[in-house]
C-alpha cells in the first residue's frame, strides 16, 4: 500500500452545469474526431492540483483548507465560451472557461497558492485562467473541424451556479478513468 495518495482541491459542479457540458461533449463527438471525454460526473474546477501527499499529511492538510477558505464566501460560477490548450488551432485539452467577473474565484486560487505555498506545496508559475476540462484529443483526426465547433458553438446563455464549498479530493486512476472521492468539503459561506 501506498503512503501517498493523489489530491486536488476542486470545486465541483452542480447537476444542471454538468448536462449542459455533457450536451457540448455530445454535439462535438458527432464531429468522430479521436477524443477521451471526461465523464460529465467527473468534470470540475481544479482550483489546485497537489499531486501525491503522503497520507500522514491529509489531516493538516484538511485544517490548513478550513483555516484558508473556511468562511470566506461564496463562488458564482457561469459558463463563458468553449476553448482548447495550446491553442484552439490545435486543440489538445478541450475546455469550457468560467466567467469570474468578480475575481472570486482568482481570490480562492491566490489564498490556496499563498497559504499553501508557506505549508510547502509547489506555487503554480502559470496564471489561473477558471476552465473544466471536457476532453482530450488523442490524434489529429478532424482537427479542424473541431477547432470550427470550439469557436462557433452557442454556449447557453444565463446558466449559474453558486459553490458554497469547495472539496479537497483523492484521485485514484484506472484503466476506465479516474476515480474521485471526498477527503474533506470546507465551507465557503
Amino acid at each position: 500500500m501506498s503512503n501517498a495518495i493523489r489530491t486536488f482541491i476542486t470545486i465541483t459542479l452542480d447537476s444542471e452545469i454538468q448536462h449542459a457540458l455533457s450536451q457540448i461533449q455530445d454535439h462535438l463527438k458527432k464531429l468522430d474526431c479521436n477524443i477521451k471525454w471526461v465523464k460529465p460526473e467527473n468534470i470540475h474546477l481544479t482550483l489546485k492540483f497537489l499531486g501525491d501527499v503522503k497520507l500522514k499529511k491529509i489531516d493538516a492538510l484538511k485544517q490548513t483548507l478550513d483555516g484558508l477558505l473556511q468562511g470566506s464566501g461564496p463562488v458564482d460560477i457561469e459558463l463563458a465560451r468553449l476553448g482548447a490548450f495550446p491553442g484552439i488551432e490545435y486543440p489538445k485539452v478541450l475546455w469550457a472557461g468560467l466567467k469570474d467577473e468578480d475575481g472570486k474565484i482568482a481570490q480562492k486560487v491566490f489564498a490556496l497558492e499563498d497559504g499553501l505555498g508557506r505549508t510547502g506545496f509547489k506555487k503554480e508559475d502559470k496564471p489561473f485562467h477558471p476552465h473544466v476540462t471536457i476532453g482530450r484529443t488523442r490524434s489529429p483526426k478532424n482537427l479542424k473541424l473541431l477547432s470550427e465547433a470550439l469557436s462557433n458553438y452557442p454556449l447557453p446563455i444565463g446558466l449559474k451556479q453558486t459553490a458554497l464549498h469547495i472539496t479537497l479530493y483523492k484521485s485514484t486512476l484506472t484503466s476506465q478513468g479516474p476515480i474521485y472521492e471526498s477527503l474533506n468539503e470546507t465551507k465557503l459561506s
